[in-house]
């Protein structure tokens, strides 16, 4: 069932960066007051400002990412919250990956532009961002089944 939220989740990231390409530019707006802004970013990399004008391997390593989970979700059965969690993971690569094969690079509009030590040099970012660490939150923190024997 969480499958169907790949597409879903895949179309409206691609929807929020079409927006943000007509609609932002890469001067802060204020969303929710200091915490949050809408800021463009034309991201050739990944996060952090590492591997920057790698965007073609990104691009395909994202592919192939979001490829092997979804074959694995199709493939095998899954506890409900692992499930959701390869499919957040998926959804989000597969929405950057289009990004960066596609104009080269990944169109980026959160911003987390507060003074607070540690958040205030994070980068900007989007929602297949957010999806992948959802998602990797989610399996970091789902409980596991212990198999019995040796």
């Amino acid at each position: 069932m969480p499958t169907v939220l790949v597409p879903l989740l895949m179309a409206f990231d691609q929807i929020l960066k079409l927006w943000a390409l007509e609609n932002l530019s890469p001067v802060p707006k204020p969303l929710l007051g200091d915490l949050l802004y809408l800021t463009l970013v034309h991201n050739s990399g990944a996060g952090f400002g590492l591997l920057q004008g790698k965007a073609p391997l990104l691009g395909w390593l994202s592919l192939s990412v979001g490829t092997v989970l979804l074959y694995l979700l199709a493939s095998r059965r899954y506890p409900l919250g692992q499930a959701l969690a390869l499919s957040l993971i998926a959804a989000g690569a597969l929405g950057n990956g289009i990004d960066r094969l596609g104009r080269g690079w990944v169109v980026d509009y959160l911003d987390l532009g507060t003074s607070i030590p540690l958040i205030a040099q994070f980068p900007v970012f989007n929602l297949a961002d957010v999806c992948v660490t959802l998602g990797a939150l989610l399996l970091l923190f789902a409980p596991r089944r212990r198999k019995r024997g040796f």
